[in-house]
């Protein structure tokens, strides 16, 4: 085969989605080798490892107290699906002591969530070109192999609800996504998507339900700590007043001075763009698959005493329109938004973000070197230690960069189709090239 028509074909290989499922494991089996060598190579670095551990220890001893249960960064201030999960490392570790097989642990924690994703991103027709990107990071294997955060078991149940919702599996999702919450309350970012999500999917009565399943989840599971003193359960776990260090943040530093970061005025003000843009959304984006006008689409899902029943053609044409890249889309989105307009990000959060901004770098409609450097970018922000105010004005702007993306290109799923079918007409005009070769 000459040069030119062989380049030609592994271009067409790279944009066509049918090749990520192979390209996945070849992917997966080098980060093995890769996360390996972090392992057994690079210095365990430790931030709050400890700290879970002298709390568990507290709770082991039969502490049920949430205000009373610290360690050496503070109080407990996470729901209690943390506390059960940190419970089992904590007897898998020797009571925190043998670090090393925590970080086993974790390895296999990272593989599973990558494995994850992958399996998402095929799901949702995504080309073979976006697939390396998630193996990439440095500060991912960091934050997973080398500091053991909480983040990475929320981000997992959270990615298990995106693929059991892109399957289908309505009550599943919604479980998994209830026990994200019940380790980090963070994953309530991605709730405004998975809301709208759910309404045109299985209707307003179902969709209730599926709220339903996620409240009574939190309360089973933390009953225990809610029988001895339920405020002080609620007031640490889902604390909402918590106050943010200035030197901590990855984010606000290009700020230049720590007053303007603490103030109240800039508190509300991020309040008021991050309703601002879920409001744009829903009303230009996320309803599209009702095909209703936001009126009528409050109206029919909100406010009717009766709305179209699960059964009903109506409903059942809306449904299908929730496209697994649809799901995938708005979700990931919603949680972008409330990043972009977080109070304050600390280095574990990019565990948040780096799963889906290929995603929807790619979705956007970026080409590969334009989805490519902004990823680079995000990336390099991310890896700068102590945070400075150049790396953090860079962490806003991809930020602001994903987020209008998608807005402006993120739901152009038939432009897309039409895509994926000049693709695949191509590989079969290659292919009979070949033949008569």
């Amino acid at each position: 085969m000459e040069p030119l028509k062989l380049v030609k074909s592994a271009l067409a290989a790279a944009l066509n989605p049918a090749y990520s499922k192979y390209l996945a494991p070849l992917l997966l089996l080098g980060d093995v080798f890769l996360s390996l060598i972090v392992l057994f190579k690079v210095p365990y670095t430790e931030i709050d490892w400890k700290a879970y551990m002298e709390q568990i220890a507290q709770y082991s001893a039969g502490e049920m107290d949430y205000i009373k249960i610290k360690g050496g960064t503070g109080p407990l201030v996470y729901p209690a699906g943390h506390v059960y999960i940190y419970s089992l490392l904590y007897k898998l570790t020797d009571q925190g002591r043998d670090v090393f097989t925590a970080q086993v642990v974790f390895v296999g924690l990272y593989l599973a969530t990558l494995a994850l994703v992958m399996a998402i991103y095929i799901k949702a027709k995504v080309p073979p070109y976006i697939l390396p990107l998630l193996v990439l990071s440095k500060r991912l294997h960091s934050i997973y192999i080398l500091r053991l955060f909480n983040d990475c078991f929320s981000v997992l149940f959270l990615l298990l609800s995106l693929l059991t919702y892109q399957h289908r599996l309505w009550t599943l999702g919604s479980a998994l996504f209830s026990l994200s919450v019940s380790v980090k309350m963070g994953s309530l970012l991605a709730l405004p998507g998975i809301g709208v999500t759910l309404l045109q999917a299985i209707g307003r009565d179902r969709a209730l339900t599926q709220a339903s399943i996620m409240a009574q989840i939190q309360l089973l599971l933390a009953t225990p700590f809610i029988m001895v003193n339920a405020r002080s359960y609620l007031s640490r776990a889902f604390e909402l007043s918590r106050t943010f260090l200035w030197k901590e943040t990855v984010n606000w530093r290009f700020l230049g001075q720590e007053e303007r970061f603490q103030s109240r005025w800039f508190s509300a003000g991020l309040l008021v763009v991050h309703a601002g843009l879920l409001v744009l959304f829903i009303c230009t984006r996320w309803t599209k698959p009702s095909n209703l006008p936001l009126t009528n689409f409050l109206r029919t899902y909100l406010f009717a005493w009766t709305v179209p029943s699960a059964d009903s053609l109506q409903q059942y044409q809306i449904s299908q329109r929730v496209t697994s890249r649809f799901m995938l889309t708005t979700i990931l989105t919603s949680n972008a938004i409330g990043m972009l307009c977080a109070r304050s990000l600390h280095f574990q959060f990019y565990s948040w973000l780096a799963w889906g901004t290929p995603y929807l770098l790619w979705v956007a409609g970026w080409n590969p070197v334009a989805v490519y450097a902004i990823w680079a970018a995000q990336e390099w922000a991310w890896n700068v230690y102590p945070t400075a105010e150049g790396s953090s004005a860079v962490v806003v702007a991809v930020l602001a960069v994903v987020v209008a993306g998608v807005w402006v290109g993120g739901y152009r799923e038939r432009e897309r189709e039409r895509e994926s079918k000049t693709v695949r007409a191509g590989e079969e005009r290659s292919g009979r090239e070949k033949k008569e070769i």
